[in-house]
């Protein structure tokens, strides 16, 4: 199907990876190997100072400096469960003409690992997180995916908001791709931001029991123009594939 202005129509399920896909944090999954009391007082004064990403750097250091392998990261990333039905869900959008796409305050490595060993690699479109590698001698190096200040709703090395605009401005001008139908899911904080940018052919589908909803609800009384966007709550991927169907039948 193609727009009046001759570009593909598509639909597009844009997806936050910890608690959305995989059912855990996978940066709290991979500290804790550490044990506990395995952060010491000097390496949690990173995270109040210089944030997340600084933080879980000199996590990973300390998990090299303690023996700890690739191969031990890596099992403990692949032992995190599915959000239930998760899987099934990603599987029957792609199957039904769906554009799929990852945004994730987490690492490439870590969902990487995690969508190979769980069969869904190959369903998704790009993932946008921030870069992740193993050097030579073992440790996993963490980079910021950018730097930003204007959006004061995420974290400086990523605004999911900011992404997703740009993602879809180059599937527009630049593949001749237009999204009749943008679903977003997610559970956190950093979620509301790209939420908010939805327009009437969006839908913020926020996890129940997470901090997500709540956040969103707050942000959109101090919009100054209506929000257009529809939002929906999900308890997991099968309510979650049920609710994105029951919209587009309506």
């Amino acid at each position: 199907m193609f727009s009046s202005s001759g570009r593909l129509l598509k639909r597009l399920a844009v997806l936050d990876f910890d608690h959305t896909v995989c059912e855990h944090n996978t940066d709290i999954v991979v500290r804790d190997l550490l044990g506990p009391g395995g952060v010491p007082p000097d390496v949690q004064s990173i995270l109040r100072s210089c944030g997340w990403i600084p933080y879980m750097q000199r996590v990973f250091r300390l998990l090299h400096q303690n023996g700890f392998k690739p191969m031990d990261i890596a099992s403990a990333i692949r032992g995190i469960p599915e959000v239930p039905g998760m899987k099934a869900c990603i599987g029957n959008l792609v199957r039904h003409g769906f554009d799929v796409i990852i945004i994730s305050d987490s690492n490439s490595e870590f969902i990487r690992l995690w969508n190979d060993f769980n069969d869904i690699g190959p369903y998704i479109h790009t993932v946008f997180t921030n870069p992740a590698r193993f050097d030579s001698s073992g440790l996993l190096e963490l980079r910021p995916y950018h730097y930003q200040t204007e959006c004061t709703l995420s974290s400086k090395n990523l605004c999911k908001g900011k992404i997703l605009t740009e993602f879809l401005r180059r599937q527009h001008d630049e593949r001749q791709v237009e999204y009749e139908k943008v679903f977003y899911a997610g559970d956190g904080k950093n979620d509301v931001c790209p939420m908010l940018r939805l327009g009437s052919n969006g839908y913020a589908c926020a996890r129940r029991g997470y901090s997500c909803h709540d956040a969103l609800q707050g942000a959109i009384g101090k919009l100054e123009h209506p929000y257009v966007a529809k939002v929906l709550q999900w308890t997991d991927g099968h309510e979650l594939n049920d609710l994105i169907w029951t919209e587009l039948e309506d």
